[in-house]
């Protein structure tokens, strides 16, 4: 390998290097960092904040999921749910665009609750399994 090819590949390295690090530093701020910096905040309380975007309900989903990779998703014909380790995000038809609802995990859960509950299951799930109930009855 000749000195120039050496310099080729050492440039590459490098360049390959740099855009490594600038997709780390952007990716930092998670779901939460990415919605604040695309779309228009319109109230917000603690860990909870909505969004508000002119675009149809499945662009503005597809472009969250793209952006950050979700550990879950529901999609209904009308409303988009993502999951992610400590955040849940709705995005629900408004107009002719979308409300975006992102919430901690627990706010989510109450909030979404007869949506996401029956597939992902509760937000406090015991490793000994669920609660069984009280009262009579066969199994338990």
């Amino acid at each position: 390998m000749n000195h120039r090819s050496k310099l080729v590949v050492v440039a590459v390295v490098v360049l390959i290097g740099v855009v490594a690090i600038a997709s780390a530093i952007g990716g930092s701020g998670g779901v939460r960092g990415y919605l604040a910096d695309t779309y228009a905040r319109v109230s917000g309380s603690g860990d909870s904040v909505v969004y508000r975007s002119p675009r149809s309900p499945r662009t503005v989903y597809d472009d969250i999921r793209a952006a950050t990779s979700p550990s879950d998703a529901i999609v209904e014909p009308d409303r988009y749910f993502l999951r992610y380790p400590d955040d849940i995000v709705a995005v629900t038809p408004r107009g002719g665009g979308s409300t975006i609802y992102l919430d901690d995990e627990e706010r989510g859960y109450q909030r979404w609750f007869p949506v996401i509950v029956p597939i992902w299951g509760g937000p406090f799930r015991s490793p000994g399994g669920g609660f069984r109930g009280g009262g009579p009855g066969f199994g338990k």
